[in-house]
């Protein structure tokens, strides 16, 4: 069976990150190995040419397409709904694989991982209290969670993630630690069992919160770190994604 849908977020007028981040794909990958899926939003008339070439080309599984800008994480949820292969691979459109044997690397290292690892990507971890620019109160949004198990969630108030006195500094356990959201790979049955994206999620924070769901669970990720991609390579575009009462950007240190 193929073993993995990559799935691509297209935005805008891109056409040149929408080229690069396939062609890439199309490079890199076995095309018996994988399915592909591309979602696009508000996308302009250069990258729907582009596409419609591959589509007839037969190089595209599926295209779920929307006029309007849905944003990243409901358009996500649609992406997400018929796969029905073991593994998820996520590129935002400003990502892309730069080495040969990448998939090998992804693939199969994911393939020969223990059933208790759900994810696998760039670890980073964020320490700032207010971490998730959307969320006035990120523990009480974890709390309050479909897929909360009970864990005390991250917070440097005493308490955090169950710590009193964290590093002897009188205060509990504010690191968040999640997988970088531009590309990162996980099981399908994980996706299914966290019924993510969170209903509640526009685009910032998500990938902060899935580290969360993912240790609520108490699975584990891998740290690929960007061995054979290229993450994040241009600023942010677009509506940011934010709820109300936004509180300020996160601080992110890649592990």
């Amino acid at each position: 069976m193929v073993p993995v849908t990559i799935c691509v977020l297209l935005y805008g007028d891109h056409p040149a990150l929408a080229r690069q981040c396939l062609e890439s794909i199309r490079q890199h990958c076995p095309p018996e190995q994988y399915l592909l899926t591309v979602g696009t939003n508000a996308i302009g008339s250069r990258t729907r040419e582009y596409l419609n070439e591959r589509q007839l080309a037969g190089d595209l599984d599926r295209w779920i397409d929307s006029p309007l800008n849905l944003n990243k994480c409901p358009m996500m949820r649609r992406m997400f709904a018929e796969v029905d292969t073991e593994f998820i691979w996520w590129f935002d459109d400003d990502s892309f694989l730069d080495s040969r044997d990448v998939f090998e690397r992804w693939i199969g290292g994911a393939l020969q991982s223990p059933g208790d690892v759900a994810a696998w990507g760039q670890l980073a971890v964020c320490n700032d209290d207010g971490f998730a620019p959307d969320l006035p109160d990120a523990v009480k949004f974890v709390r309050e969670a479909p897929w909360y198990r009970g864990l005390p969630p991250p917070s440097w108030r005493p308490g955090g993630k169950g710590e009193l006195d964290f590093n002897g500094r009188g205060c509990g356990d504010g690191r968040w630690f999640f997988i970088v959201g531009g590309c990162w790979l996980i099981r399908t049955e994980v996706v299914r069992a966290l019924d993510w994206p969170d209903r509640r999620l526009i685009k910032m924070g998500d990938d902060v919160l899935l580290g969360e769901a993912i240790r609520q669970h108490g699975w584990r990720t891998i740290n690929l770190g960007s061995q054979g991609v290229a993450i994040n390579t241009v600023k942010r575009r677009g509506d940011p994604g934010l709820q109300p009462r936004a509180a300020k950007a996160p601080v992110a240190d890649v592990v």
